[in-house]
């Protein structure tokens, strides 16, 4: 039978989550102008580093990203993808720890910092495994010469691992890993340490 105090917690931690939510989306929309750009110019740099000539490119068109080779003609195997696909997770965790009760008190705000910069890396990835994906498998017969079909099941994989279960169960893993304490006191588990 539940306790009264981690009752207590819980509604406390229910009522507080749509206004955590709220709250979540706007810090994610202020966020966006600065995030996108440096999201695309990182993935574009980590895609870049090991090509001879370096011509991927990902170029920030309004909220997407528009994935492509230089070297190509002109219109050809170009994608427009929306950046929102993969940093919308921010929202979540965020609201998340937005609703625990006092999340960024005792170094609160390390962890915090550890799990938006692992969050942002997962971005990072997810970005250049799309872009690759594209040069693997959606520019013809320039694909087939220049990736084997080893490379092509790797990016495939990579893409589908980061689209789906890095999005969606991320955020949610990080919530419960970087503030175990308050989260396991919500569903009655004890404190993680002593376990």
């Amino acid at each position: 039978m539940p306790s009264n105090t981690r009752t207590g917690e819980l509604r406390v931690f229910l009522r507080r989550l749509p206004l955590a939510l709220v709250g979540a989306v706007i810090l994610w929309a202020l966020a966006r102008p600065v995030y996108a750009p440096a999201l695309c110019a990182t993935a574009q740099f980590l895609a870049r580093v090991f090509e001879v000539p370096p011509a991927s490119a990902i170029v920030l068109q309004g909220g997407d990203a528009v994935l492509g080779r230089t070297d190509m003609r002109a219109g050809s195997g170009w994608l427009k993808f929306p950046l929102t696909q993969i940093h919308f997770n921010l929202v979540p965790f965020l609201a998340l720890v937005l609703a625990l009760p006092h999340p960024l008190s005792s170094g609160g705000w390390r962890r915090l910092l550890l799990a938006v910069a692992i969050l942002a890396s997962s971005h990072v990835l997810a970005l250049l495994w799309q872009l690759k994906y594209l040069e693997a498998f959606s520019m013809g017969p320039w694909s087939r010469a220049n990736y084997s079909d080893v490379a092509r099941n790797v990016y495939g994989t990579l893409r589908y691992f980061f689209d789906i279960p890095v999005t969606f169960a991320l955020p949610l893993l990080l919530w419960v890993g970087i503030f175990p304490k308050q989260v396991f006191a919500l569903v009655g588990l004890g404190d993680p340490v002593r376990r």
